[in-house]
């Protein structure tokens, strides 16, 4: 949109109105107007450069942040238990807008100061815990426990975080617990920005 209205500004910055004797000049080649075809003509130049002005003014507001994830675990089978609490890594990307979250760690980094919002889901079908918590550098926000008894289970949590640019935000498995995944993506991990601060 804005390449076509440089282009035709441009071609207008060639149209030179005369005047004394009501003709339009485009270029070599002269074409005789009405007075009222000539009023018309200014009202719509005058209209394009107000809409060239509210496109200018839109490119120039403050960049913020599109920060948007959502990945699944890409497991397939079970994750745990462990002699201590882990980080889930969640590997299968679903969507990842401005690339705050690592595949390969399965931790979130703010890019920005601002409000989040994040959410979780772990299935667990096995006679282990199912204990996940949600942490914040290394403070640990919330914890979920469930205990499956072979049936299907999920820990369900999530939470809005204020979180200073460089804050990380990840999921814990607690130690003795696990939880189990297919291509069906039950253990998810999402999270965004609200509103930068």
């Amino acid at each position: 949109m804005r390449v076509s209205v440089v282009l035709l500004l441009l071609c207008l910055s060639s149209v030179h109105l005369h005047r004394a004797v009501d003709q339009l000049v485009v270029g070599d080649e002269q074409t005789e107007f009405t007075q009222s075809q000539i009023e018309e003509l200014k009202k719509q130049d005058a209209g394009l450069e107000g809409s060239v002005d509210s496109t200018e003014l839109s490119a120039e507001e403050p960049d913020t942040a599109k920060v948007a994830f959502s990945y699944a675990s890409g497991l397939n089978g079970n994750f745990g238990p462990h002699s201590s609490d882990v980080t889930v890594v969640f590997r299968k990307k679903i969507t990842d807008v401005g690339k705050a979250f690592s595949p390969i760690t399965g931790v979130f980094t703010a890019p920005l100061r601002g409000v989040y919002y994040f959410r979780f889901n772990l299935l667990g079908i096995s006679s282990y815990w199912l204990a996940v918590c949600l942490y914040k550098n290394h403070t640990k926000i919330l914890d979920v426990t469930k205990y499956p008894k072979g049936q299907y289970k999920y820990a369900v949590g999530g939470a809005t975080l204020l979180l200073q640019k460089g804050d990380h935000v990840y999921i814990k498995l607690r130690q003795k617990s696990q939880v189990s995944d297919n291509s069906d993506n039950h253990c998810t991990f999402s999270g965004f920005l609200l509103f930068p601060m």
